[in-house]
């Protein structure tokens, strides 16, 4: 399933290659791929600190042999959860009187781990315990919940899921046994593979400087980042006291080129919190996922009628992204971006689903930067490509209308003279 999908997205990224046109298009960097030992999709972070200010999709153009453009998908390392339902086959399922079920599954060679199960059951008012047991042959079994408790109430209040600790069991072997109520009638038994994928994040360079106001009783820290920056998300404090609490505001300054006339300074009124409560202890402040091409920062923290803090250093951390497209081995690719005015491309790469997660892709590279050439001029009108072929017409031309003049000019003697 997995290369299936693959697939599908390579054969739409490869068909989309169309020539580019030029624009106006500011910097180039080449793209330094990974040894491929066939065509494929290929995962090209933008961890550069001159790319930190490049937004939208709009900015970037992945470039083949320096005209064809090449469809790709702009994927973020944020971190998430995804959750696939596992293919399960029943191999027996049955009750004991009024106070026992089981259901014994096979998840077959799909590859995929169960961590959890969820019952589906027909019943209301009751509470179980739930036991499940995991085996690699279907033969020795291995104890993996003892007992969870599953139930539900008046038709809303219910707890039917049960997770699993990390294994790698092919057979799941579930009983559910009756503490109060009725036992539910067992339709089935599902189960679940989740996988979470870390957060990866990239310092962004910011110029800190800090100032304490006696009559606010605060301390401001602003962060001058120098350009537009965008997908930040924690800024991390180095403080030297071992216990605090205290409340920070935060304002932002978006970037010139996305801001409306007057309104480049916005305070969006959100509240964070500088704490530590165990010595040692990280302090980081999540930056609101609103604050989007911001190019300056400023905490305000409220002191009250405690000392400031001694603050020795902020840095701030943006989430890591980059591009997803299709490479053959030995074709020479190109970044472009550094045209603000450029239309957002729409790609069919860009809604398909991906089953690897890019930073296990292969990963390429981004080369120096060097800046492209401008556009080129229009070529030159058609007479000056073909003189000798303009004057040759052009003379006949001239010919042919003194021909015509001088029979016009004849005519009209004849006609005078009545011949």
């Amino acid at each position: 399933m997995r290369r299936a999908i693959g697939l599908v997205i390579f054969l739409a990224a490869g068909l989309a290659l169309a020539d580019l046109p030029r624009g106006v298009w500011r910097t180039g960097r080449p793209i330094v791929l990974p040894s491929l030992p066939k065509a494929g999709l290929v995962y090209l972070p933008l961890d550069d600190e001159a790319l930190a200010g490049v937004g939208a999709l709009h900015e970037y153009r992945v470039v083949r042999d320096g005209r064809a453009e090449v469809p790709y998908k702009m994927v973020e390392e944020a971190g998430k959860t995804e959750t696939r339902e596992c293919p399960v086959k029943v191999l027996s399922q049955g009750r004991q009187g009024e106070e026992q079920a089981q259901v014994t599954v096979d998840l077959g060679p799909s590859g995929l781990h169960a961590n959890r199960i969820a019952w589906l059951l027909k019943g209301d008012n009751f509470r179980c315990k739930t036991r499940v047991e995991g085996s690699r042959d279907g033969g020795q079994w291995w104890v993996l919940v003892k007992d969870a408790i599953v139930y539900r109430h008046e038709g809303r209040f219910e707890q039917t899921r049960v997770a699993l600790p990390a294994n790698e069991y092919r057979f799941l072997r579930a009983t559910l046994s009756r503490i109060e109520g009725k036992l539910p009638q067992v339709e089935r038994v599902a189960a679940f593979s989740e996988a979470t994928t870390p957060r990866r994040l990239v310092q962004v360079p910011a110029r800190v400087t800090q100032r304490n106001t006696d009559k606010q009783r605060q301390t401001q820290v602003n962060l001058y980042i120098g350009k537009t920056t965008w997908g930040l998300v924690e800024a991390r404090f180095d403080i030297k006291e071992p216990l605090f609490d205290r409340t920070v505001l935060m304002e932002y300054w978006v970037g010139a080129q996305i801001a409306a006339p007057g309104y480049r300074h916005r305070q969006v009124g959100e509240e964070g919190t500088l704490r530590r409560i165990t010595p040692g202890k990280a302090v980081v402040l999540a930056v609101p996922s609103g604050y989007e091409g911001v190019e300056r920062l400023r905490f305000a923290i409220l002191n009250g009628d405690d000392r400031p803090l001694t603050i020795r250093g902020v840095t701030l951390w943006r989430v890591r992204r980059g591009l997803v497209f299709a490479a053959e081995p030995g074709q020479k690719y190109d970044l472009w971006y550094g045209w603000a005015k450029a239309m957002a491309p729409i790609y069919e790469i860009q809604r398909l689903p991906m089953s690897t997660e890019p930073a296990k892709m292969p990963l390429a590279k981004l080369g120096p930067a060097r800046k492209l050439p401008l556009k080129p001029p229009p070529p030159p009108p058609w007479s000056e490509q073909h003189r000798a072929l303009f004057w040759v017409i052009l003379v006949g031309v001239i010919v042919l209308l003194a021909v015509i003049i001088v029979r016009a000019m004849k005519s009209a003697g004849d006609a005078g003279t009545g011949k």
